[in-house]
């Protein structure tokens, strides 16, 4: 045999049959379907761990997408509250608290007085404006994961209770889950120094809310950069990690 093949060496020789029988038994296994079969469940077994890698996929983006919008809404309503505190705040002719000809009709006589006053009612509109606005904010600032954020917004609601009192005595009320309520009537009736102390003018209640609101959006921004929640356009596309997951307030 050894001489059939040109080969001297016994186990050059034996490597050769082994070589051949492993061929034949490979040659069996395709032609009764054995390999067949064994190649499908392989197979079938790399496409389910596919799947399974889709599907976590598929979470990891729905879980992103729901940060990402906490994220945006929470910027908005920051944004937002900015613009009603400024609105509060404004000085000079577009001071709220400028005071105006008030003309008042007597019902009896039909006769017409005019004098100096403020637009409580113009007031009013604006600061439940501010006080909806707040509202948005405390309940989207605790609702992120951006302990940052979180900080910042229990931040301004500790302003808020700093002032409660004085708040309290122009009808304004913090309620559950540190959210303002306002009683129109009692505000309208409030003594108009207690209000302008706390919505006119730079260093008011108002103006610290708006330069907390600002924080917050900043903060916002911030984060979102760091963490890929905006693209290049200002869209929000991805998601941060290593973040609270919720956050709790406590007076």
């Amino acid at each position: 045999m050894d001489m059939f093949f040109g080969v001297n060496n016994n186990n050059s020789s034996f490597d050769w049959m082994t070589n051949l029988s492993n061929l034949c038994t490979d040659y069996n296994s395709i032609r009764n379907g054995s390999f067949a079969k064994l190649a499908k469940a392989y197979y079938g077994k790399q496409s389910s761990i596919s799947s399974s890698d889709k599907s976590e996929d598929k979470d990891t983006v729905k879980k992103s997408t729901t940060t990402d919008k906490k994220m945006a809404q929470a910027k908005t309503d920051a944004d937002e509250l900015k613009s009603s505190a400024d609105a509060l705040t404004a000085t000079g002719t577009k001071s709220l608290f400028k005071l105006k000809d008030i003309t008042t009709k007597d019902e009896e006589t039909g006769e017409e007085t005019t004098t100096k006053g403020y637009d409580i009612d113009g007031i009013t509109k604006a600061v439940k404006s501010f006080i909806d606005d707040y509202n948005s904010l405390v309940k989207s600032g605790s609702d992120v994961t951006s302990t940052n954020v979180l900080r910042r917004t229990l931040s301004m609601t500790k302003t808020t209770l700093a002032n409660k009192n004085l708040l309290s005595d122009v009808g304004i009320n913090i309620t559950e889950g540190n959210k303002l309520s306002i009683d129109e009537e009692k505000f309208k009736k409030a003594d108009m120094n207690k209000i302008k102390t706390l919505f006119n003018g730079n260093n008011s209640y108002a103006d610290r809310v708006s330069s907390q609101a600002a924080e917050i959006s900043k903060q916002v921004s911030n984060d979102s950069l760091k963490n890929g929640f905006y693209n290049n356009k200002g869209n929000y596309y991805n998601n941060t990690s290593s973040l609270l997951n919720q956050f709790d307030f406590y007076f």
